[in-house]
């Protein structure tokens, strides 16, 4: 029970950071390139133009959020009074789109939201496993 505990404390840890410039992420969010966000071309390419500035920041990993996960979340809080201050087309607009968030420990270091119009392709999907994050390890 421990364990669970203390992975459900960190991944809300981590939507808290994403949920505090989230404005800022959708005003400055680029389309994915095609209907659908694919993990290669899309997420991976993010990952792979930044390899450098994010190793030299100390970024360890990238945790990359599903975006129709942060929305019901935001929504479940919304419904208590917290996160109010995002707008419905907003909310609306993370439903078809992935947060990467490069992390140093508990540090955010750099982050990019990609949206697109048909939300992940059916193989990245598959990568998440079901889960509403996924982490791609970038330092040895």
């Amino acid at each position: 029970m421990g364990v669970l505990r203390e992975i459900g404390r960190f991944v809300g840890n981590i939507i808290d950071l994403i949920v505090c410039a989230i404005g800022a992420l959708i005003a400055a969010a680029i389309w994915a390139i095609g209907f659908v966000i694919d993990m290669v071309a899309d997420i991976l390419s993010w990952v792979n133009g930044k390899l450098e500035s994010l190793l030299n920041s100390g970024a360890k990993e990238v945790d990359v959020v599903r975006g129709d996960a942060l929305a019901d979340f935001i929504k479940q809080n919304q419904a208590t009074g917290k996160y109010t201050e995002i707008s419905l087309s907003q909310l609306n607009a993370m439903n078809n789109s992935v947060i990467n968030v490069a992390m140093n420990g508990n540090s955010v270091v750099d982050d990019q939201m990609i949206r697109s119009n048909g939300g992940l392709s059916s193989s990245a999907k598959e990568q998440f496993k079901g889960q509403p994050t996924l982490k791609i390890k970038i330092a040895a």
